[in-house]
């Protein structure tokens, strides 16, 4: 096979970057299904394997080991003939009573193994845990790879092309390996990003908590970037997420507002139970670039903080109304878009410079907590029973747990899944100690 490389975006560059200066983070994410019934381990590796040829980034490895100047300042993604035979594992377990905190607690124990080094590993990584009751499939994929909605892309094509092997269907068409799904979209800085409605909010927005810093509300053993990784779910039934949307409703609000808001409110409140009062509260709520149409596996994603003084958090009709505003404006301003295109000036510097760079700022702008709702998830929504739940082949998808990345600050994925709200957080424990994560997590449902 001849030699393919594409150039990494800047995302790509600045993820990885950061990854070397600080190898103690968790950048990768997983997604698990728990399945109920047979799952075939050789179709799975055929159906792995077509997925990552229709997403040809899936196959790469992150080099800077190319024929030209520009490696000095940046690396491109080269295509390997990585397999899905070659990064599928299976285990089996006997205890019959292994359950999905199990699942967790051995992806969380197991991070060193399963970590990714992109200079020598492909994005990806697939493990298969068979128990006696039931089946833990785990993608595990590094974020410079793609952003949590498009590694979920990457599922429901497995479980399409599983199908279609399973029932002996007329085979999809693969992409030739175009690199389309590579690169994020063309967004480069221009003269308009100059303009005051576009620059002005995203001074104020970028370098805010370089002018205060965020506060580190989670009382753990070092301030340092390093520690263990740990991750929890925590689930709300269909009854509770009815009573989440009537009142998300009765606001004139969406769900993600009514999220945001309460989530205010409990960091005020745990403020003044653990520690001594904040001075301000930042939240980063990522922002996707993707139309509805965009199914590629590329990370298309920023964030901007929201960031509020304690005195300013209040009831909850006045907390939607402060919150809507605030994210009106960032949405307005294109603040997300514009952090994207102003992290392009990162790249004339040498990559030895940027990792120190990153290295040496990183903390000044760590916000309180990462706030990330991707909405409801549909992994196979042309085969599911009359009880809501989706299925791969045989099995019955009983439920999905996305496990975020870790840094120096709390991630909070959330979505729903056949009227469930399910909760994923993940910390290092240096930041955030296991039983306080649990008391904070429990805080934020009561009070939804």
């Amino acid at each position: 096979m001849d030699d393919k490389v594409f150039p990494a975006s800047i995302v790509d560059d600045i993820t990885y970057c950061v990854d070397k200066a600080y190898p103690s983070l968790v950048l990768s994410y997983a997604w698990i299904l728990t399945l109920e019934g047979e799952v075939s381990l050789e179709i799975s590796r055929k159906a792995l394997d077509k997925t990552m040829r229709y997403y040809p980034k899936s196959r790469c490895i992150l080099t800077n080991a190319y024929p030209s100047y520009k490696r000095w300042f940046r690396y491109c993604w080269k295509l390997t003939e990585c397999e899905g035979n070659d990064i599928l594992q299976e285990i089996r377990v006997t205890n019959p009573d292994f359950t999905v905190a199990d699942a967790v607690k051995h992806y969380a124990d197991n991070q060193v193994a399963l970590s990714i080094d992109l200079s020598s590993h492909v994005p990806l990584k697939a493990l298969l845990i068979r128990t006696p009751e039931r089946i833990f499939l785990f993608f595990i994929m590094h974020h410079a790879a793609a952003d949590g909605l498009g590694g979920f892309f990457f599922i429901q094509k497995f479980i399409q092309y599983y199908e279609d092997i399973l029932y002996r269907r007329e085979a999809t068409d693969e992409p030739a390996g175009t690199f389309e799904d590579i690169p994020l979209p063309d967004i480069r800085l221009s003269w308009s990003d100059l303009s005051p409605r576009h620059f002005r909010p995203f001074l104020q927005n970028f370098f805010l908590t370089f002018k205060k810093p965020a506060l580190n509300v989670f009382p753990g053993k070092s301030k340092g970037i390093s520690g263990t990784f740990k991750a929890m779910v925590r689930h709300i039934p269909p009854d509770r997420l009815a009573k989440i949307r009537g009142t998300s409703k009765q606001y004139g609000s969406t769900i993600n507002d009514y999220l945001l808001a309460t989530m205010f409110q409990t960091i005020k409140k745990w403020c003044r139970e653990w520690i001594k009062p904040a001075d301000r509260i930042y939240i980063n709520v990522p922002m996707s670039f993707r139309t509805p149409e965009d199914r590629t596996l590329s990370n298309v994603l920023s964030g901007a903080f929201i960031s509020l003084n304690p005195e300013s958090i209040g009831t909850s009709e006045a907390m939607l109304t402060l919150v809507r505003k605030e994210i009106i404006e960032l949405a307005d301003s294109n603040v997300a878009r514009t952090i994207i295109r102003f992290s392009a000036l990162l790249k004339p510097l040498l990559i030895s410079a940027r990792i120190s760079l990153l290295k040496h700022t990183s903390l000044g702008y760590a916000p309180t907590i990462v706030l990330s709702n991707m909405g409801i998830l549909s992994p196979n929504p042309s085969h599911q029973d009359n009880e809501g739940f989706h299925y791969l082949g045989n099995a019955r998808i009983a439920n999905i747990h996305g496990i975020p990345a870790a840094a120096a600050w709390p991630m909070l994925l959330l979505y729903t899944y056949n009227q469930r709200m399910i909760f994923n957080l993940a910390f290092l424990d240096s930041f955030f100690e296991p039983e306080t994560a649990e008391k904070f997590i429990d805080s934020f449902l009561k009070a939804l």
